[in-house]
Protein backbone atom coordinates (compact mmCIF):
# COMPACT_ATOMS: atom_id res chain seq x y z
CA UNK A 1 0.00 0.00 0.00
CA UNK A 2 1.20 3.54 -0.66
CA UNK A 3 -0.16 7.01 0.79
CA UNK A 4 -0.57 9.36 -2.08
CA UNK A 5 -0.55 12.93 -1.98
CA UNK A 6 -3.62 14.09 -0.22
CA UNK A 7 -2.80 11.84 2.49
CA UNK A 8 -4.82 8.65 2.03
CA UNK A 9 -4.29 5.27 1.18
CA UNK A 10 -3.32 4.50 -2.58
CA UNK A 11 -5.53 1.87 -4.14
CA UNK A 12 -4.54 2.27 -7.57
CA UNK A 13 -4.50 -1.01 -8.80
CA UNK A 14 -6.54 -3.59 -9.58
CA UNK A 15 -6.75 -7.25 -10.37
CA UNK A 16 -8.48 -8.09 -13.35
CA UNK A 17 -8.46 -11.95 -12.53
CA UNK A 18 -6.20 -14.62 -11.71
CA UNK A 19 -4.55 -15.29 -15.11
CA UNK A 20 -1.80 -12.46 -14.38
CA UNK A 21 -3.02 -10.03 -16.39
CA UNK A 22 -0.89 -6.84 -15.84
CA UNK A 23 -2.50 -4.74 -13.27
CA UNK A 24 -4.25 -1.28 -14.15
CA UNK A 25 -3.19 1.90 -12.59
CA UNK A 26 -5.87 4.08 -11.92
CA UNK A 27 -4.84 7.75 -11.12
CA UNK A 28 -4.66 8.89 -7.33
CA UNK A 29 -7.78 11.23 -7.75
CA UNK A 30 -6.67 13.99 -9.86
CA UNK A 31 -9.33 16.00 -9.85
CA UNK A 32 -9.59 16.23 -6.35
CA UNK A 33 -5.91 17.69 -5.55
CA UNK A 34 -5.96 20.26 -8.41
CA UNK A 35 -9.39 21.25 -6.74
CA UNK A 36 -7.51 21.39 -3.35
CA UNK A 37 -5.24 23.35 -4.46
CA UNK A 38 -7.30 25.80 -5.87
CA UNK A 39 -9.17 26.12 -2.42
CA UNK A 40 -6.52 26.82 -0.54
CA UNK A 41 -5.09 29.31 -3.54
CA UNK A 42 -8.54 31.26 -3.58
CA UNK A 43 -8.47 31.63 0.33
CA UNK A 44 -5.11 32.48 0.75
CA UNK A 45 -5.95 35.41 -2.05
CA UNK A 46 -9.17 36.07 -0.33
CA UNK A 47 -7.01 36.31 2.90
CA UNK A 48 -4.32 38.60 1.49
CA UNK A 49 -7.12 41.24 -0.47
CA UNK A 50 -8.50 41.55 2.95
CA UNK A 51 -4.79 42.33 4.47
CA UNK A 52 -4.67 44.56 1.86
CA UNK A 53 -7.66 46.57 1.77
CA UNK A 54 -7.09 47.11 5.41
CA UNK A 55 -3.42 48.18 4.98
CA UNK A 56 -5.56 50.79 2.72
CA UNK A 57 -7.64 51.59 4.74
CA UNK A 58 -5.01 52.71 7.75
CA UNK A 59 -2.76 54.47 5.00
CA UNK A 60 -6.47 56.32 4.31
CA UNK A 61 -7.02 56.99 7.96
CA UNK A 62 -3.46 58.37 8.27
CA UNK A 63 -3.98 60.87 5.12
CA UNK A 64 -6.50 62.19 6.60
CA UNK A 65 -5.26 63.06 9.84
CA UNK A 66 -2.80 64.49 7.98
CA UNK A 67 -4.13 66.77 5.47
CA UNK A 68 -3.88 70.52 5.53
CA UNK A 69 -7.48 71.01 6.63
CA UNK A 70 -7.89 68.60 9.75
CA UNK A 71 -4.50 70.07 10.93
CA UNK A 72 -5.96 73.71 10.87
CA UNK A 73 -9.06 72.15 12.56
CA UNK A 74 -7.16 70.96 15.18
CA UNK A 75 -5.15 74.30 15.53
CA UNK A 76 -8.62 76.27 15.60
CA UNK A 77 -10.01 73.95 18.52
CA UNK A 78 -7.12 74.61 20.29
CA UNK A 79 -6.97 78.19 19.86
CA UNK A 80 -10.42 78.43 20.86
CA UNK A 81 -10.25 76.48 24.05
CA UNK A 82 -7.43 78.79 25.14
CA UNK A 83 -9.06 81.77 24.45
CA UNK A 84 -12.13 80.44 26.32
CA UNK A 85 -10.03 79.91 29.45
CA UNK A 86 -8.41 83.31 29.03
CA UNK A 87 -11.75 85.24 28.92
CA UNK A 88 -12.87 82.98 32.10
CA UNK A 89 -9.98 84.39 33.49
CA UNK A 90 -10.53 88.31 32.57
CA UNK A 91 -13.62 88.11 33.46
CA UNK A 92 -13.09 87.10 37.39
CA UNK A 93 -10.32 89.76 36.95
CA UNK A 94 -12.33 92.39 35.65
CA UNK A 95 -14.80 91.76 38.38
CA UNK A 96 -12.61 92.11 41.12
CA UNK A 97 -12.55 88.76 42.47
CA UNK A 98 -8.96 87.35 43.43
CA UNK A 99 -7.34 84.97 40.68
CA UNK A 100 -5.35 82.55 41.45
CA UNK A 101 -1.67 83.03 40.40
CA UNK A 102 -1.04 80.12 37.95
CA UNK A 103 -4.69 81.66 35.93
CA UNK A 104 -3.19 84.81 35.93
CA UNK A 105 0.40 83.38 34.75
CA UNK A 106 -1.68 81.49 32.35
CA UNK A 107 -3.75 84.53 30.73
CA UNK A 108 -0.04 86.42 30.61
CA UNK A 109 1.40 83.80 28.58
CA UNK A 110 -1.43 83.25 26.49
CA UNK A 111 -3.43 86.15 26.23
CA UNK A 112 -1.32 89.47 27.46
CA UNK A 113 -3.63 91.77 25.66
CA UNK A 114 -6.65 90.61 27.67
CA UNK A 115 -4.61 90.72 31.21
CA UNK A 116 -3.89 94.44 30.39
CA UNK A 117 -7.20 95.26 29.66
CA UNK A 118 -8.98 93.15 32.68
CA UNK A 119 -6.60 95.11 35.01
CA UNK A 120 -6.95 98.54 33.67
CA UNK A 121 -11.20 97.66 34.07
CA UNK A 122 -11.07 95.88 37.65
CA UNK A 123 -13.93 97.07 39.72
CA UNK A 124 -12.32 96.26 43.13
CA UNK A 125 -14.95 95.17 45.38
CA UNK A 126 -15.31 95.02 49.59
CA UNK A 127 -15.16 91.17 49.53
CA UNK A 128 -13.92 89.81 46.65
CA UNK A 129 -14.63 86.18 45.92
CA UNK A 130 -12.16 83.31 45.82
CA UNK A 131 -11.96 81.53 42.24
CA UNK A 132 -10.80 78.85 41.86
CA UNK A 133 -8.34 77.79 38.80
CA UNK A 134 -10.05 77.43 35.12
CA UNK A 135 -6.32 76.48 33.89
CA UNK A 136 -7.11 72.72 32.99
CA UNK A 137 -5.27 70.11 34.88
CA UNK A 138 -2.00 68.96 31.88
CA UNK A 139 -1.63 72.67 31.91
CA UNK A 140 -1.70 72.97 36.32
CA UNK A 141 1.35 70.26 36.35
CA UNK A 142 3.45 72.28 33.81
CA UNK A 143 2.26 75.77 36.08
CA UNK A 144 3.71 74.08 39.17
CA UNK A 145 7.07 74.69 38.71
CA UNK A 146 6.41 78.67 37.53
CA UNK A 147 3.95 78.63 40.33
CA UNK A 148 6.29 77.96 42.73
CA UNK A 149 9.09 81.09 41.84
CA UNK A 150 5.77 83.00 41.61
CA UNK A 151 4.82 81.60 45.30
CA UNK A 152 8.63 82.88 46.59
CA UNK A 153 8.28 86.49 44.67
CA UNK A 154 5.16 87.20 46.40
CA UNK A 155 6.59 85.97 49.75
CA UNK A 156 8.91 88.64 49.39
CA UNK A 157 6.68 91.40 48.19
CA UNK A 158 3.14 91.37 48.77
CA UNK A 159 1.91 87.89 50.56
CA UNK A 160 -0.50 85.27 49.03
CA UNK A 161 -1.53 84.64 45.91
CA UNK A 162 -4.66 86.13 46.36
CA UNK A 163 -3.51 89.16 46.75
CA UNK A 164 -1.27 89.73 44.09
CA UNK A 165 -3.94 90.05 41.40
CA UNK A 166 -5.41 93.08 43.60
CA UNK A 167 -1.32 94.07 43.89
CA UNK A 168 -1.08 93.73 39.95
CA UNK A 169 -3.64 96.05 39.70
CA UNK A 170 -2.44 98.87 42.63
CA UNK A 171 1.05 98.88 41.77
CA UNK A 172 2.17 96.60 39.35
CA UNK A 173 4.66 94.94 42.33
CA UNK A 174 2.15 91.65 42.32
CA UNK A 175 2.93 88.81 39.96
CA UNK A 176 3.26 90.39 37.12
CA UNK A 177 6.68 91.60 37.98
CA UNK A 178 7.83 90.34 40.56
CA UNK A 179 9.04 87.00 38.83
CA UNK A 180 10.96 89.10 36.67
Amino acid sequence: MKINAAGGLFRGYSMSGFCGNEAVASTPLPGRAKCDQLTLSKQVLTAIQARNKIRELEQAEKDACSSPEVQMFNSTKKAVKILKICSKIAARIQAGDNVPLKDLQYLMKNNPLAYKMAMASRKPKKDPKECESVVPKERLGEGQSDGDTGGRASSDGEGSFGISSAGGFSGGSGAGTGGA
